[in-house]
């Protein structure tokens, strides 16, 4: 447990969400979301199982992953691990989080019916009816991907839905 802890807290970061959907977020952003890397990440669901041979930490139900004042929360949540040295667990590879996710901070709030956060290239994919909202402001599409590295983000519609991309932005000072 001490080790599976050390490697959650200290490998995965919340702040990539919160960085990307700041950067991502263009009109939205007003100002940077601050760094929650280094601060410990805590979880809750109402059920966790650990499966050692898959290096994969499953958690559901009212699952949620805590890091400073930044939260995401899904009714499933699976984090799946690299191997580490001796074959032990290593660094989060992937992260699921599926049915109802939302990913808060104190500035925007996410929602999607799945996200994807994948550590070899970096991406985060929130899908199913994404909305983001900061204050007032809102963007929503059915594909947010997020290249955190690089910043760049793109909001698509959904062909199949024939949904477009939407969005309603405030001037700075809200609206009267």
């Amino acid at each position: 447990m001490t080790t599976m802890r050390r490697n959650l807290a200290g490998r995965w970061r919340l702040p990539l969400f919160a960085a990307a959907l700041a950067v991502m977020a263009g009109p939205l952003a007003s100002a940077q979301i601050s760094s929650q890397s280094g601060q410990p990440i805590a979880y809750s669901a109402d059920r966790g199982e650990f499966v050692q041979a898959e290096r994969r930490l499953v958690l559901s139900g009212n699952a949620e992953l805590l890091q400073g004042r930044n939260r995401v929360r899904a009714n499933a949540i699976t984090l799946t691990y690299g191997a580490g040295e001796g074959g032990g667990v290593g660094d989060v590879d992937r992260i699921e989080a599926s049915g109802e996710v939302y990913f808060v901070t104190p500035e925007q709030v996410a929602r999607g019916d799945r996200a994807v956060y994948t550590a070899s290239d970096d991406t985060i994919v929130v899908t199913g009816e994404v909305i983001l909202t900061q204050g007032e402001n809102v963007l929503s599409g059915d594909r947010l991907t997020i290249h955190v590295g690089s910043g760049r983000s793109t909001m698509q519609g959904g062909a199949a839905s024939g949904r477009r991309v939407q969005g309603v932005f405030y001037p700075e000072g809200g609206s009267n």
